[in-house]
């Protein structure tokens, strides 16, 4: 009998859809952000592959009685309850490194949209006030620029190359897991203390993960420990910054600008003030979903998932110990 996939979502690239299919599986789409559907669709499934927003939790995973290995998008995990899947013996896999490149180039586009007033300028071009207003704009290069980065991991790491080598910036990080040969291998100067960093940076980017010890770790104190007329960036997970103080910094102007791709909650509600406020660019959460980045991801779920359904040891386990213990349910 075919193994079931149940793909929370429609992946980003259908071609791993493709490829779960000819690998034998049968693949059900939920396309849905109903979690009585999905779990209607577990009962018979061996596998899960889901996309942010959507959350597993303790109470999905009960439904799924048969359920061998979750799938993330993407890197991050903070979508899955990974205690409650090792509790009952399921794996759980994720993709390291593949949006390293697309992210941090979305990284250095909203740091470029900030500095050169983007939005402004295009919205103006085409209402016809730029003409009148531009000369007393302030528009500011990257070139040279101090860049603070929360989180060395892949992306961060590819982020401070591009920076140095292309820009000149200068680049810190704040990172208390780095590995120190990865700091000098890409020419970054590491803080132990997030404020010290934080008064040298005239851009700051977030890059780290979102867990328990960095959910909220930007907000007013850390804002207020910025140089004033910096530029705050986040393409990493949306609930790393607390968004009322972001608000409180712009409106004061110690921040001068903050590019976003991601925020918490996600899409923000109607009437929120940062979608208003003059001195922001948005994008949808697009930072690692790039035609390249996208293809990659999909090939490396496809193949963990019939990898973990065959018993085998997939590439990137986020709990291999689930697959040790007496509630193992390793094929």
């Amino acid at each position: 009998m075919a193994p079931k996939v149940v793909c929370w979502r429609r992946m980003y690239d259908p071609s791993g859809h493709d490829l779960l299919r000819d690998a034998g599986a049968e693949v059900v789409v939920v396309d849905t952000a109903d979690a009585q559907e999905v779990a209607a669709a577990l009962k018979d499934a061996d596998a899960l592959w889901v996309r942010t927003p959507e959350r597993v939790t303790s109470d999905l995973l009960d439904a799924a009685d048969g359920l061998v290995v979750v799938s993330t998008s993407g890197f991050g995990t903070d979508n899955v309850d990974i205690q409650a899947a090792t509790e009952r013996g399921i794996l759980v896999v994720n993709h390291q490194g593949f949006g390293r490149v697309s992210v941090a180039e979305h990284s250095i586009m909203l740091m470029l949209a900030a500095l050169k007033k983007l939005i402004w300028c295009d919205q103006a071009t085409r209402d016809g006030s730029a003409w009148t207003e531009r000369s007393a704009m302030g528009i500011y290069e990257l070139e040279a620029k101090t860049v603070g980065l929360v989180g060395l991991g892949y992306i961060g790491a590819e982020l401070a190359r591009k920076l140095h080598l292309g820009f000149r910036c200068r680049v810190l990080a704040y990172d208390p897991y780095v590995n120190p040969r990865l700091s000098y291998a890409v020419d970054v100067e590491v803080h132990d203390d997030l404020e010290t960093m934080l008064a040298a940076c005239q851009v700051l980017c977030l890059c780290a993960e979102l867990t328990d010890q960095t959910r909220f770790m930007i907000g007013s104190k850390e804002l207020a420990a910025l140089p004033k007329g910096a530029v705050v960036v986040n393409a990493a997970r949306g609930e790393l910054l607390d968004l009322d103080a972001l608000v409180a910094a712009l409106d004061s102007g110690h921040v001068a600008a903050a590019g976003l791709d991601v925020v918490s909650p996600e899409p923000l509600p109607d009437g929120h003030p940062l979608l208003g406020h003059p001195n922001t660019v948005f994008t949808p959460h697009t930072a690692g979903v790039t035609a390249e980045a996208s293809a990659k991801l999909s090939q490396s779920a496809a193949d963990q998932i019939m990898t973990a359904l065959r018993g085998e040891h997939p590439r990137f386990p986020v709990n291999p110990e689930a697959w040790d213990g007496p509630a193992s349910r390793r094929p």
